[in-house]
């Protein structure tokens, strides 16, 4: 019998228990020695200017590519092969000699990307694979405090500190999928934090989830926005309040408009976006005035496209993990940028994932386009199906019998960013179809051969 069987025939009482014991494991594996040593290092970097964070960035860059020509075996034979030698990478600007990196190329060698200097502890992580494609991959204890290290200052940066109770909206199966009945939730008391349930988000276990936030009086909520905006949407539509919210971030997912503002509509406050990923190749955080800047001292962050482009692909290289080190890894996602006059690099926005993105018949390729539903507000949540024939079907979940005026809007603003008539059909359903991670894909293409 698997754990996770075992942990589904445990009580209730039993099962908070158990993902209690779980916190104060991962607590512990997270928030040691080193990791303190690595949040001082990293508070005491905002103070300093852009020009001087560029060079302790470039810094790391050139230590990471010697490490690498040296020691990892795919990167020494890229160098060769492509007639460039280590030293020609002295800033950020130099990382275009390198081939981009993708999750394909990896996969298919893995081995070939560990590094034989490293002899240490290593750490298995993995990506859920929303795409269609996992990744499993290697890094340090030293690379995972300094990712912590990273998120907890921009945490402590809005005013949330450690022990801060949570409310958190994630896709660890805490509870049973076959539990019909409250709670539909588990306590992680090491971690201060209530873990609700992805998967039994119906209407008719919404109520629940709203008393259980008002009832524990939780001033912050943390979660995938595709997880928190069914609650939103909940709440709003039955004029229920929160008073006790202060602080609700969102991460794992691009947080569309149209959600940042039921989120806003309904908890009393606009969340803070925060855009990172376990490979750790870059990292994004949002100040107290919701503007996200490239955090520059954890790594080095490409937006690469074409001249006259404004929308750019997000390529990423570690300065932290020596173990199984990434040099331009292709991120999957896109987003603007806008680099001020002092230098700072500002993302004006996320739009989403390379793949979030629709094919009309004339070949033209459409993204950002969570624009459509932003003034629909009887519409909870929408996925985008696009069919092989270029026909599209809206799964979309309502908050009142007729929607018929939201479809008209949608159907309008389809039709403002399509250059030619595509077939759309809406189909209403209990609950937008996840991925097997319990992630909500907005964009769901048959259509092999979107442009990357």
């Amino acid at each position: 019998m698997d754990k996770m069987t075992l942990y589904g025939r445990l009580p209730i009482f039993a099962q908070n228990w158990a993902c209690s014991l779980e916190g104060r494991r991962i607590c512990h594996a997270r928030y040691g020695k080193g990791f303190w040593e690595k949040l001082k290092s990293y508070e005491s970097r905002v103070a300093w200017s852009p020009e001087r964070l560029a060079e302790y960035r470039d810094s790391r860059l050139r230590a990471m590519v010697k490490h690498c020509y040296e020691t990892v075996p795919y990167y020494r034979r890229t160098f060769k092969e492509g007639g460039v030698s280590p030293n020609d990478i002295r800033e950020l600007a130099d990382l275009s000699k390198l081939p981009i990196l993708t999750k394909e190329v990896v996969n298919k060698s893995p081995k070939e990307f560990l590094s034989s200097a490293y002899a240490g502890k290593t750490i298995n992580h993995h990506t859920s694979g929303t795409t269609g494609s996992g990744f499993v991959f290697a890094i340090t204890p030293e690379s995972q405090d300094e990712q912590w290290a990273c998120w907890w200052r921009f945490r402590r940066a809005l005013g949330i500190e450690f022990g801060t109770p949570q409310a958190m909206f994630g896709t660890q199966k805490v509870v049973p999928v076959k539990q019909k009945k409250p709670p539909f939730w588990r306590m992680n008391l090491a971690g201060h934090q209530v873990y609700f349930s992805a998967f039994h988000e119906s209407d008719r276990n919404l109520a629940a989830y709203c008393e259980k936030l008002i009832r524990e009086r939780i001033p912050w909520i943390h979660g995938y926005p595709s997880l928190l905006a069914p609650i939103a949407a909940f709440a709003a539509a039955h004029d229920i309040g929160f008073d006790d919210i202060r602080f609700v971030t969102t991460g794992a997912e691009n947080l569309l408009e149209s959600q940042a503002a039921l989120i806003e509509s309904a908890f009393g406050v606009r969340p803070y976006q925060h855009y990172g990923m376990c490979e750790g190749i870059a990292n994004f955080s949002e100040n107290l005035d919701h503007r996200m800047f490239v955090d520059e001292d954890f790594a080095a962050v490409e937006f690469v496209g074409q001249p006259g482009e404004a929308v750019c692909r997000i390529v990423g290289t570690t300065l932290t993990n020596f173990a199984m080190p990434l040099l331009r890894w292709d991120v999957g996602d896109v987003g603007r940028v806008k680099t001020h006059a002092d230098g700072r690099r500002e993302v004006i926005s996320l739009d989403g994932r390379t793949e979030d993105s629709v094919i009309l018949p004339d070949g033209t390729c459409v993204g950002k386009l969570d624009h459509v539903f932003k003034d629909t507000i009887h519409i909870a949540e929408a996925q985008i199906h696009q069919h092989a024939d270029h026909s599209i079907t809206v799964y979309a979940k309502k908050t009142q019998e007729d929607v018929s005026e939201d479809e008209r809007i949608a159907r309008m603003q389809f039709a403002k960013s399509f250059t030619c008539e595509v077939p759309i059909r809406f189909k209403y359903v209990e609950a937008v179809p996840r991925a097997k991670s319990g992630k909500l894909r907005f964009v769901v293409s048959e259509i092999r051969g979107v442009a990357r």
